[in-house]
């Protein structure tokens, strides 16, 4: 039995790459509670669920409370996190940009569409341009919402002549948030064909097959394999 437990963590371990550690792991479940809470009862706020929905939340005054108070708690943690520099790394993987994302970008939806004529266009960041261009709106909405909805909070008694406009940032950046949510779940969970396996990087233990990385961050999986030769000789002729 412990044997054959052996051989089975060796094989994972040949055939998957490290992805996240279970430290993120736990913080991206957390946030992803969190967001789908504030959501679920701002919608509710605005009468955009059921009736018979708003009552089995607890109410029009309950689920006022809880939206006040864990936006808040959300936004100081953000803002402790942020201060603490253990996002620094994960801002700094999101904000890597060449001049030629839209080429590469562009490469990837004819390798998408025809995979038997085009090559997978190679890039060396953690995350592919799509994906931190996603990452970069959910930030960007994120802030919005999060200082728009502090602000209606903790609204002092001079500021009441930005309420209106408060209102309608918050509003907006909450839908767009929403919008980008969608294609950050889609891709999740798999939906598209070439994503197909990558939930368990954030919702399993972490890894993910090398075939998938190689496709989605072939840079980043050389890295991984310690600089050999994994990279297909088609990659590498795409490679700026």
């Amino acid at each position: 039995m412990f044997i054959s437990q052996c051989a089975e963590a060796d094989i994972v371990t040949r055939t998957t790459l490290a992805r996240h550690s279970l430290g993120e792991r736990v913080l991206h479940v957390i946030n992803a509670l969190a967001v789908a809470v504030l959501i679920t009862t701002g919608l509710a706020l605005d009468d955009l669920l059921t009736e018979r929905l708003g009552m089995l939340l607890g109410g029009h005054l309950r689920v006022n409370a809880i939206h006040q108070w864990l936006g808040l708690a959300f936004v100081i943690a953000w803002v402790l996190l942020l201060l603490s520099g253990r996002i620094s790394r994960l801002l700094r993987d999101v904000m890597y940009f060449r001049r030629d994302e839209l080429r590469r970008l562009l490469a990837f939806l004819c390798f998408y569409l025809r995979p038997s004529h085009h090559p997978v266009p190679f890039h060396d960041g953690r995350f592919d341009p799509a994906q931190r261009m996603i990452f970069i709106a959910i930030i960007a909405t994120t802030v919005l919402a999060g200082i728009s909805g502090a602000y209606l909070y903790l609204m002092p008694p001079f500021g009441r002549v930005l309420l209106v406009y408060a209102i309608r940032i918050h509003i907006i950046a909450v839908w767009l948030l929403l919008a980008c949510l969608c294609i950050h779940i889609a891709a999740g969970i798999g939906l598209l064909r070439t994503h197909r396996g990558i939930a368990t990087a954030m919702f399993g233990n972490g890894r993910v097959t090398i075939t998938l990385a190689r496709t989605l961050w072939p840079g980043w999986t050389r890295r991984q394999k310690g600089g050999n030769s994994d990279i297909s000789v088609n990659q590498r002729r795409t490679k700026p």
